[in-house]
């Protein structure tokens, strides 16, 4: 993005002034996240458990005031992106869809978290600063209970105007790269065992899957459909669609990938309001967001300048649709 450079340090001194309207009314599913982000950012460390589950190496941390978090730190494991996390959170609420849980960069001493991860060989991969601190994604710790969110096969058809999709790319994608080469002895997509989808659980979600489905794609979080949709949680059984787990996002490398095209292609059916807001974001305004963040920068020009490329594809795509289907169809909610 030619001269962005300039253009952040200036959104860097003003962002105070020009976001803190926007901040004030920012929040998680309609929350405010003014004091979550404060004790994020500020309180000191109560107490330190290692994290459960996941490949990467994590840590749940409580504060002195009591608010929860779950601390990602820097490390080499390839799909464990901080910075994606961070990123995440800020284009949630720039995009206005309140559905990333507060999070913020915060650096700790290591000497903080060492005792929790004592004999966990994953420590080798940590970023390890020479002062002996560790920067990372630091989130909010949701209280409630997360559900998966178990749809069945073919759930598909509910964010499509057609309705036939011989192979899914909304699975693994090593199963995904199987299926289109013909994987032997299957004739439809990876796990035939699971039961046919019937109605949604609710009758926000399918809006809620094709929100979700849109802001992995702009994000870039390839790692979001294995694992028997694992990282697919309602705030509840029945709740609101949550967009967790955003680490395997903001690739450095190439910025269009085979793998989140065909989920976006996949997508047939919009939430206008979501559409509206991705042709209102502005990736300069985003970037001087980003400049908030403790940990700023979070993204670098090649990152951003991709966003700004995934953008462009949503809207030429959801534009094709229209033409193709129809607005009645296409914006189904």
């Amino acid at each position: 993005m030619p001269g962005i450079a300039p253009i952040l340090l200036l959104l860097t001194l003003l962002w105070p002034l020009l976001g803190a309207s926007q901040e004030a009314s920012d929040g998680f599913l309609g929350e405010p996240d003014v004091d979550r982000i404060e004790a994020l950012r500020t309180a000191e460390i109560a107490e330190v458990t290692k994290g459960k589950g996941g490949r990467s190496l994590a840590f749940k941390i409580t504060l002195a005031d009591g608010t929860r978090g779950y601390f990602k730190p820097k490390q080499t494991f390839s799909a464990a992106h901080w910075y994606s996390e961070v990123a995440a959170y800020y284009l949630d609420r720039e995009l206005g869809i309140g559905r990333v849980p507060p999070t913020t960069g915060r650096e700790f001493r290591w000497s903080e978290l060492q005792q929790a991860a004592k004999g966990d060989a994953r420590v080798s991969e940590l970023r390890i600063a020479q002062d002996g601190t560790v920067k990372g994604a630091f989130i909010w710790w949701i209280p409630e209970p997360l559900k998966r969110v178990r749809m069945g096969r073919k759930w598909e058809r509910w964010i499509r105007v057609q309705k036939s999709l011989p192979i899914t790319p909304y699975q693994r994608p090593v199963d995904y790269r199987a299926d289109l080469r013909g994987r032997p002895g299957l004739r439809e997509a990876t796990d035939p065992s699971r039961p046919i989808a019937q109605a949604p659980d609710t009758e926000e979600r399918p809006a809620e899957l094709s929100d979700l489905i849109v802001f992995d794609y702009l994000t870039q979080n390839v790692d979001r459909w294995g694992g028997d949709f694992t990282n697919v949680r309602s705030r509840g059984a029945g709740g609101p669609l949550i967009c967790l787990d955003n680490g395997a996002g903001f690739w450095l490398g190439e910025q269009r990938l085979g793998l989140m095209e065909a989920r976006l292609k996949a997508l047939q059916r919009f939430r206008r309001t979501t559409i509206e807001a991705v042709r209102k974001l502005d990736i300069e305004r985003f970037a001087g967001r980003l400049q908030s963040d403790p940990l700023a920068p979070v993204l670098n020009e090649k990152q951003l300048d991709g966003l700004a490329q995934r953008r462009r594809a949503v809207l030429e795509h959801v534009d094709a649709m229209v033409t193709r289907f129809g607005e009645g169809q296409v914006f189904a909610w």
